[in-house]
């Protein structure tokens, strides 16, 4: 039954197989159909048409605006008037060209005379306004702030028709007195005279002015003409300007002055219409110069004259980058991407001073309104795409679904009968004469199989449930049983879990061969069902393990009654072996008691198991009573060693620093290494030592010990929270030293504190003199000895000349409480006479109290060393503030 869930689960049905055949064909059709979108290029070929109809517009209104630009740029002829009348009032005396520039009166009747002509002019241009400023000096060495005599005329509407008294006309600079004669009014911000602010914008005219200046008129008046890069305001105005300023040069190569026109960007804007770029008015159009070849350059900075469209009210950037795609140019704006397209404008000759600076009318429309139309017909393509598959897919599951019924029917009326548990289902008709067959074969199959399975079930559960060999319960069914009774604790009383081993039964196989080893077997077995009361449930576990439970009893008493008889049984069953000896049973058992050593079967079958094995281990052949105080005790040694075991592998051990000091005046000199296992039980290092040498691994101790406790300390000297001459204190095991291999791995490691590695034989080891030397005479190694525990152990005066260590450190039994036994005293007055004459060191270890530390420092001890002067820790803690206050005043005294 399982078997034929799993493939259920993992099958189709069959209106899964019709529903994904109708799909592919589906998606076959759909597939078919974006390939054709794909091929034909729809979007691609719209997006070129919105291209070229974006490029054929800019270069229709570029050709529009040269026009214009070129005949507003177009002064020769006012420029020839003004030098002619200039000449004639020269000649006149009227004017003198030395002080034409000094002030409006001295300029006025030039001025009055060419107004009319001004006037003329600007009615016959597309402009603005229309200007003329007159300096005959270098403008370079006139004072800033001061007034140039000049006119400027402007007309705010030049489509208007004009009128006869010039009423359209405003005069923004110039004599009044010049103006009056043809009826033109002042401007709100009418000034007589034009400002001079060489760093303002107010001072469009200088440049052109200043190069025909300096290159002494060398050209035309024409070839210095220059239209202004950037927008600028007459003072007092509020009107943006573009303007072309032309120098006025006289036959005689004098310059004394500019002509120009004005276009005003009220008007630029109506010249340059952006709504004409996209019928949304997404477009933009730009007024800028470059000084980059449009030809050869892939990226190029454009500087900004003047903009209108929708990107007008934006932070348009002063400098535009704008980078080459193809043959077409982009920049970015606002983290959007704009298509732009240029169209040079050629205002200036080539030899003129300022044909560098090439002017662009430059249209940009963002990319995503450039191509909105091909992203509409893509997105109009893409949902009839989407349709049609939606569409065909609702079509596929109701043609699946009708073609599926029939057998989807005849598929739940036969899972609704194994799901009944029905032997022998019955079938409706579905009208299809196949599937009428095939059910009608799956009834009768249905018969033969339930007859064949009664059969096989239960020879299948006799297996299951029986050992072959003995006849008694194998492990799983007795596992079960038991269960089933422990979960009925009332039916339990007073039992007894045996747990046995078959003794002999390898001697036997090795000696008589197998098939008596088999009817050894079954000859216990046979015992045990014949030999324990009814209802005990007897079971064979593996080869030579047999279990009982024996319950239902009022007291433990009845139980051992039984287990006495069945015992004796046992010894009593005998065979004839080939040998013509007797062959006796005899088991090794262990007893748990049911209630009162558990009541988890479980942990009864451990409590018997640990039973039989105490007595397989010291006398084989008897049955044993569990013990809890031994088993605890066995789990306990065992955790240990498991745990040691696992601190070696692991290396989970740690190290804390106690500092030792100096007694003269209190520095920390040197650091003593303390194990810190890391273990939940194992906790301790007189215990890790003790396994250590019970499972002889005092080398692996050892090892560790200078390795790691090395690695600590050098990590505390880099951070700097110990001092680099500081001494390291090592507890080494008498006994032992590393192999030469180990002890180049370590000067490999840390070859500067070799040098400072002071190793501190332990007493707890009888001393090793072989081991001793090889420590000693460590290549690269200070070679230097510390005896611990002086006063303990195995340390006495023989050790002193064994070792010959250069420290010797008083034992704390020897410390404590020194201050009041004047043996103890006595004795470190002895070591202390002894040592010093030998050059040895003396360290009191365990100073606990201040009068401890008092007294020694009172013997005349070298070192220090205990809680009372600094814990040991991770990160070694500075002298007690106590301490070093009584060292220093033990000192001073």
């Amino acid at each position: 039954m399982k078997k034929e869930t799993v493939y259920q689960r993992r099958g189709c049905s069959i209106f899964c197989k019709i529903l994904h055949s109708l799909l592919l064909v589906l998606l076959t059709e759909v597939l078919l159909l974006i390939f054709a979108i794909s091929t034909s290029r729809v979007t691609s070929q719209l997006n070129e048409n919105a291209e070229d109809i974006l490029d054929k517009q800019v270069e229709n209104r570029a050709n529009y605006l040269r026009q214009n630009l070129i005949q507003a740029q177009d002064l020769n002829a006012i420029s020839g008037t003004i030098d002619r009348v200039t000449r004639e009032l020269v000649d006149q005396g009227i004017v003198d060209l030395n002080t034409l520039d000094t002030s409006s009166e001295e300029a006025l009747p030039l001025l009055q005379a060419i107004v009319p002509e001004l006037v003329s002019t600007l009615r016959t241009k597309p402009v603005n306004g229309i200007f003329v400023i007159l300096s005959t000096h270098d403008l370079n060495d006139r004072a800033d702030d001061s007034y140039l005599p000049g006119l400027y005329i402007r007309d705010l509407d030049p489509s208007a028709l004009s009128t006869d008294r010039n009423a359209d006309l405003l005069a923004e600079r110039g004599p009044a007195t010049a103006f009056a004669p043809l009826g033109i009014a002042t401007d709100k911000g009418w000034s007589p005279a034009m400002p001079y602010q060489p760093g303002g914008k107010t001072s469009f005219y200088k440049e052109s002015f200043q190069i025909a200046y300096a290159s002494k008129s060398k050209l035309s008046a024409e070839d210095y003409g220059r239209w202004t890069p950037a927008t600028f305001r007459l003072k007092g105005d509020d009107r943006d300007a573009l303007a072309y300023v032309q120098p006025l040069i006289l036959d005689d190569g004098t310059v004394y002055g500019v002509v120009g026109v004005e276009l005003l960007t009220s008007y630029l804007t109506t010249q340059l219409p952006s709504n004409e770029l996209q019928n949304t008015d997404h477009g933009t159009y730009l007024l800028a110069t470059t000084d980059a070849d449009l030809k050869r350059d892939d990226v190029i900075n454009v500087r900004t004259a003047f903009l209108t469209g929708e990107d007008a009210d934006k932070n348009m950037p002063q400098t535009l980058t704008l980078y080459r795609d193809g043959m077409d140019w982009k920049f970015w704006l606002d983290g959007e991407e704009q298509y732009a397209t240029l169209q040079q404008l050629g205002l200036y000759s080539r030899n003129a001073p300022f044909s560098g600076e090439a002017w662009l009318l430059i249209g940009t429309v963002a990319q995503n309104d450039l191509y909105r139309f091909s992203n509409s017909v893509r997105n109009l393509l893409l949902v009839a795409a989407l349709l049609t598959a939606v569409v065909g897919l609702g079509c596929s599951v109701v043609v699946a679904r009708q073609l599926a019924k029939p057998v989807a029917q005849l598929s739940n009326e036969l899972a609704r009968a194994q799901n009944d548990h029905v032997s022998v289902p019955e079938f409706s008709r579905t009208g299809i004469r196949e599937l009428d067959q095939f059910a009608s074969a799956i009834v009768q199959l249905s018969r033969e199989n339930e007859e064949a399975t009664a059969l096989e079930r239960r020879r299948i559960e006799h297996e299951r449930d029986y050992d072959i060999l003995t006849g008694l319960y194998n492990r799983q069914a007795f596992q079960r049983v038991c269960e089933s009774l422990f979960a009925k604790p009332e039916t339990l009383g007073h039992a007894a879990l045996l747990m046995t081993d078959l003794d002999n039964l390898k001697t036997i196989n090795d000696t008589y061969g197998h098939d008596w080893g088999d009817q050894y077997l079954r000859q216990t077995g046979r015992c045990l069902a014949a030999s324990t009361p009814p209802g005990t449930l007897s079971a064979r576990l593996s080869g030579d393990e047999f279990m009982l439970l024996l319950y239902g009893y009022d007291s433990r008493d009845a139980v051992r009654e039984e287990l006495e008889k069945l015992r004796t049984a046992l010894q009593d069953s005998a065979s004839i072996l080939p040998s013509g000896s007797e062959l006796h049973i005899s088991i090794s058992g262990g007893v748990a008691w049911y209630p009162e050593d558990s009541t988890d079967f479980n942990t009864l079958k451990k409590y018997a198991d640990f039973a039989m094995y105490q007595v397989k281990h010291s006398r084989k052949g008897e049955m044993k009573e569990f013990d809890i105080g031994m088993y605890n005790q066995e789990a306990y040694a065992m955790q240990t060693r498991n745990e040691f075991e696992q601190m070696l592998r692991d290396q989970a051990v740690s190290y804390h620093f106690q500092p030792i000091f100096s007694a003269r005046n209190g520095q920390a000199i040197a650091y003593e290494a303390l194990m810190r296992p890391e273990m939940p039980t194992l906790r301790s290092p007189l215990t890790v030592m003790k396994l250590a040498r019970e499972l002889n691994r005092l080398y692996d101790i050892e090892h560790i010990t200078l390795f790691k406790a090395s690695s600590a300390f050098e990590k505390l000297k880099e951070r700097g929270l110990v001092r680099e001459d500081s001494l390291l204190f090592i507890n080494s095991i008498a006994s032992v030293s590393l192999n030469d291999t180990d002890w180049r791995d370590y000067r490999g490691r840390f070859p500067e504190l070799a040098r400072k590695l002071v190793v501190e034989i332990t007493e707890e080891e009888e001393l090793d003199p072989a081991q001793l030397e090889r420590k000693r005479a460590v290549a690269g190694a200070s070679g230097v000895f510390a005896l611990d525990d002086y006063g303990s152990g195995y340390s006495n005066g023989s050790s002193l000349l064994t070792i010959a260590p250069r420290y010797v450190k008083v034992d704390i039994s020897i410390i404590r409480s020194i201050d009041t036994n004047t043996d103890k005293q006595q004795f470190l007055t002895s070591l202390v006479d002894y040592a010093r004459p030998r050059n040895i060191l003396v360290l009191a270890e365990g100073v606990e109290t201040t009068a401890e530390l008092r007294k020694v420092l009172e013997l005349g001890v070298d070192l220090l060393q205990g809680y009372c002067l600094a814990r040991p820790a991770a990160v070694p803690p500075p002298l007690s503030k106590e301490a070093a206050d009584i060292i220093h005043r033990m000192k001073r005294c």
